[in-house]
């Protein structure tokens, strides 16, 4: 599905939309510059969404920005991969809230996708069973997965596990949406058993691209997005993490490596973040260097000795498979 959009949409609008500035101002007084600030728009189930004209082309191009399907419909749990006739009507719903009056023509750009997008969400959500299973899973990618080009994951708020969270092109993270839906769900929603237990049974997967990546995928337009492409671009992004299970090296493959790379393997085996203890470059030298000589991943946390005990770990798969997708197609009548 579509979780959130950025687009740069065509509506002449005779008063600049906006909440206000912010200016920086130095020491002799002048404005060195200055910025609008988004407006807030609220919608369904006080659900908003933030608006403000294009500073490039006052009066005649908006920026929009937000979670369309959680502005209509009150919540994310399931949605549409029709990002044209969402956005449609969407920005339908918008204009009678500003009490807009785009063109015809303007409409129809609307309706074709002829406009820019900025940053497009797209999702996906796993069915693992119960929230615990989703927390379990989440807990063990925070130790064991990587993800090409991004490394390993930065877990927020105990139930988030970002990869890549601060890149300008495209950011992932996994997260449990029963927890989100139990924090951020409107009590007319959590009121419906059958929705907590579909969020209860979600792992959620979610991939932002934004504009530098959409243009490279040349997906920069509305119109260059069919049914297929959120699917597509979620699967293909998740295909790139890599899930290992921590090996241990014996004696005579340890002896045969490079002193420095010993050195590295003995401190990881510990339970050590190499990550923290090397610059950049050559944290990665080394992990490359143990990954093709020994197989051995430094980039994924090992547990550490002091926590030993007799206790066996014992280990249970969480089958995931994709919930059931319902396809909306909006239009208006």
């Amino acid at each position: 599905m579509i979780d959130w959009i950025t687009s740069i949409i065509p509506c002449f609008h005779s008063s600049f939309i906006s909440d206000g500035k912010i200016l920086r101002i130095d020491s002799s007084g002048e404005i060195q510059w200055e910025t609008n600030t988004f407006k807030s728009v609220v919608g369904s189930h006080d659900s908003s969404i933030r608006v403000r004209t294009e500073i490039n082309s006052p009066g005649h191009f908006l920026r929009v920005d937000g979670n369309p399907v959680k502005f209509l419909q009150g919540h994310n749990l399931f949605g549409t991969d029709d990002l044209s006739g969402l956005n449609y009507g969407f920005l339908e719903r918008l204009a009678e809230i500003l009490e807009l009056k785009p063109t015809e023509s303007e409409r129809m750009d609307w309706k074709t996708g002829n406009y820019k997008l900025g940053r497009v969400d797209c999702a996906v959500m796993f069915d693992v069973g119960s929230k615990a299973n989703s927390l379990a899973w989440i807990r063990q990618a925070e130790r064991l997965a990587t993800m090409a080009h991004k490394g390993r994951g930065q877990l927020v708020k105990g139930c988030t596990l970002y990869f890549g969270q601060h890149s300008r092109r495209n950011t992932s993270k996994f997260y449990c949406k029963g927890q989100e839906f139990l924090d951020n769900g409107h009590p007319d929603i959590l009121a419906i058993p059958k929705m907590v237990d579909y969020a209860n049974r979600g792992l959620r997967y979610e991939t932002a691209i934004r504009s530098k990546d959409l243009k490279k995928l040349n997906l920069a337009l509305a119109s260059d997005w069919s049914s297929e492409v959120s699917y597509s671009i979620t699967m293909a992004s998740l295909g790139r993490l890599h899930m290992s299970t921590p090996c241990v090296l014996d004696d005579e493959l340890i002896e045969g490596l490079k002193p420095s790379l010993q050195a590295v393997y003995r401190l990881w085996k510990t339970g050590v973040d190499i990550r923290s203890m090397y610059p950049k470059t050559t944290f990665y030298r080394y992990r490359s260097q143990l990954m093709k000589d020994a197989g051995v991943d430094i980039a994924l946390l090992q547990p550490s000795t002091e926590k030993k005990s007799n206790v066996i770990p014992l280990y249970r798969i969480i089958e995931a498979v994709v919930l059931c997708v319902l396809r909306l197609v909006l239009r208006s009548f």
